[in-house]
């Protein structure tokens, strides 16, 4: 309700200002679009299938399998001369096989598990198969760790499989832990990373299940190539552009104004589609030339900055960028500001690369692949939202109302993440802000 009296005291106040009117029905009662789109039953209807065909074509993303009880999991990682492997499993889970007393309330610490390592990993081991054509491959351990989520604690196990002259096509697994004990339990094996056969920090994709009924499983290797997985680190990098909230801001920052001009002190509209459009295609043509610049010296260890650091001039890059809409800071130095932010948005794009480890095997191939899904998400993202600002650009209530609101919600969005990630704090503000980003 508040929107919607929002909407019309603005629309009554700039009538008079209007080159063209908003909506009128029959040509003879103004209506505003709230009014249009809530006494349309058709419009309702079909604003209802699109949306609900946008939720179903989510929910392909959001299937995330998160870790659950009576489950535990064995994770590999296969790269172009060595294959890893991580077993997770519950601290609960571990007292009842082994009749530790470790702490189960999340609190479990290093000098609770050191004591009882060598018997855990004694027992992970003796219940973890891994061959090929009746070669087993000796597991050399490379470390623990732990982590907590919503119901239990979790420990980690990683190895490294001996003794591997080449990535074989299969792997013969046979996973047992707690089988005999718990007759509900389940283990799932899932490939959690494989460049050519286009994996990422796969958490939902489950190749293999046992059972205490199981018997040993094949996991197929074989469905690899390299186009495969060049074709998936584009699409890797298209995503994240458009999840990267903080990027998509910034963009907008940049592009929001330029379907007006300024003349006298105001905006005006400007008269012709071309002009602005290239005005775009210049301002996308220097974020990607800086932030593929970093990218590559990034992703190459050639320049390496703090995270911390990098990820709170990305949020200062979109405060600044909200205020040079109102208040034109830069002028025409605009194009130096969008280049030296840039740069930082490269080592933001970094990150993620290291992260998931992609730019471990075929460096230049991923490298290449997911600096052009980025810039496919990018004009993708120009391509919806340029022309809507162009139809919308006439009405007063465009450059009064929506370019100096989205301007100070920017703004403020972007001082919220810079002092979080700058000063490594939670502020618990707007919360709704956070469930949106």
């Amino acid at each position: 309700m508040f929107v919607k009296k929002l909407f019309q005291q603005q629309s009554r106040k700039n009538q008079s200002n209007l080159s063209v009117p908003l909506l009128y029905f029959n040509n003879k009662t103004k209506h505003s679009i709230w009014d249009k789109i809530t006494q349309n039953k058709g419009l309702k209807s079909i604003i209802l299938q699109l949306s609900m065909a946008i939720l179903f074509c989510l929910l392909p993303i959001l299937n995330v399998t998160a870790h659950a009880p009576e489950q535990s999991y064995l994770y590999f990682q296969v790269y172009d001369q060595a294959i890893e492997t991580r077993a997770e499993i519950t601290v609960k889970d571990l007292n009842k096989a082994l009749n530790l007393n470790l702490p189960t309330n999340k609190k479990v610490q290093k000098q609770d598990i050191e004591p009882h390592l060598s018997e855990i990993r004694d027992y992970l081991e003796e219940n973890l198969t891994i061959s090929n054509n009746q070669q087993e491959y000796p597991l050399i351990y490379q470390g623990y760790g732990q982590f907590k989520t919503g119901f239990a604690h979790y420990l980690t196990f990683d190895y490294r499989l001996d003794n591997l002259e080449e990535i074989p096509e299969t792997l013969d697994v046979d996973y047992r832990v707690l089988l005999d004990i718990k007759p509900k339990h389940k283990n799932f094996v899932m490939i959690e990373h494989n460049w050519k056969t286009g994996t990422f920090a796969n958490e939902s994709s489950i190749s293999l299940t046992f059972t205490p009924n199981s018997s040993p499983q094949t996991l197929d290797l074989s469905s690899s190539s390299l186009w495969r997985g060049f074709t998936s680190v584009v699409k890797l990098g298209f995503l994240h552009i458009w999840e990267g909230t903080d990027h998509i801001l910034f963009l907008i920052a940049l592009i929001l104004p330029s379907v007006l001009r300024r003349e006298n002190l105001g905006w005006e509209p400007v008269k012709n589609f071309r002009p602005a459009f290239f005005h775009v295609i210049k301002i996308a043509t220097a974020f990607t030339i800086a932030h593929s610049v970093t990218l590559a010296l990034a992703t190459l260890q050639i320049i390496e900055i703090p995270s911390r650091i990098v990820e709170s001039i990305i949020a200062l890059s979109i405060a600044i960028a909200a205020v040079d809409i109102v208040y034109p800071i830069f002028g025409k130095r605009i194009w130096l500001i969008i280049f030296g932010f840039g740069l930082f948005h490269g080592f933001g794009f970094a990150n993620i690369l290291a992260e998931l480890g992609i730019a471990r095997d075929h460096a230049f191939l991923s490298l290449f692949g997911f600096n052009l899904g980025i810039e496919l998400g990018q004009i993708a993202i120009i391509a919806i939202i340029f022309p809507l600002l162009y139809l919308c650009r006439q009405p007063k209530i465009y450059s009064r109302f929506f370019v100096q609101s989205g301007a100070a919600f920017m703004f403020i969005v972007g001082i919220y993440w810079f002092i979080e990630r700058a000063f490594d704090v939670d502020l618990h503000l707007f919360g709704f802000v956070k469930q949106i980003f």
